[in-house]
């Protein structure tokens, strides 16, 4: 079967999507699943938690420009069953060229295409901005998770951005839907804090029960690559990712039993 693929998204800057993804597809690939975490931010943040910049050499631009074949692009990890897809600076030019490009927008689901079979899980990053590159990653994917942290809470906000996003479904660009909203950054005991998880509790859009707390052991942890299940890694984060891995794969699963009921 092909892979589930996976984008975590927010065109927000500073609400934990890059930790997010880096750390839900570590959890996957230690719960044995094979998994590719695919980089499409040209900061290339979740890139750099596992390959040093310096030995980086390749990325989606690479694949869709200079035609290398998309397994050369791919970087094992210290993580057995992870795999990483980089990304460099380069991905800024790519972004432009996408544009100009016939097909731009599919442009990352062909680059992923002839790996899917060999993953169960993909894990898209994103940039924080509505940029070519996340729509195209968004029209690569099959479900979609939003990180919304209580630093950078904004009703108004998410709701732009879930229309930008149903103004492509519309369009037949994006196929993928909501897996869930996912709480990040949060502190319970402060009013933004408790604001965002009752407001996500009374959410009529699907939400995951788990949400991730603020830690500042958690810029150590970026600072030193270290992930959910490492020996090192802040105890309370690491069982919060390791939670929330597990609804998602569960949710995923559960919208893919319905899926060949339906059939």
């Amino acid at each position: 079967m092909p892979a589930e693929i996976i984008c975590m998204a927010n065109f927000k800057g500073g609400v934990g999507k890059s930790t997010t993804a880096v750390n839900v597809a570590a959890c996957l690939a230690r719960a044995g699943h094979r998994t590719l975490l695919a980089d499409c931010d040209p900061q290339a943040n979740s890139s750099e938690m596992f390959i040093p910049e310096e030995k980086i050499e390749h990325d989606f631009r690479s694949i869709v420009v200079g035609k290398i074949p998309t397994e050369k692009v791919i970087q094992s990890t210290r993580i057995e069953g992870l795999d990483v897809l980089p990304a460099s600076f380069d991905l800024a030019v790519l972004d432009k060229e996408l544009v100009v490009s016939a097909g731009g927008v599919f442009r990352i689901r062909k680059a992923l295409a002839p790996v899917t079979e060999t993953y169960d899980f993909v894990v898209l990053d994103t940039g924080p901005n509505l940029s070519h590159l996340t729509l195209g990653a968004l029209a690569a994917a099959q479900h979609i998770v939003i990180t919304v942290s209580a630093a950078v809470w904004s009703t108004r906000g998410l709701q732009k951005f879930l229309r930008w996003i149903e103004e492509h479904q519309e369009e037949d660009l994006i196929e993928a839907r909501l897996l869930g909203l996912v709480a990040t950054m949060v502190t319970p005991k402060t009013r933004i804090g408790r604001k965002l998880l009752d407001d996500m509790e009374a959410s009529p859009l699907p939400t995951f029960r788990t949400w991730i707390p603020r830690r500042i052991r958690a810029e150590d942890a970026a600072l030193d690559s270290r992930v959910a299940g490492d020996p090192e890694m802040d105890m309370s984060l690491s069982l919060s990712y390791q939670d929330l891995t597990v609804e998602v794969a569960d949710r995923v699963a559960e919208l893919e039993r319905g899926r060949h009921a339906a059939s």
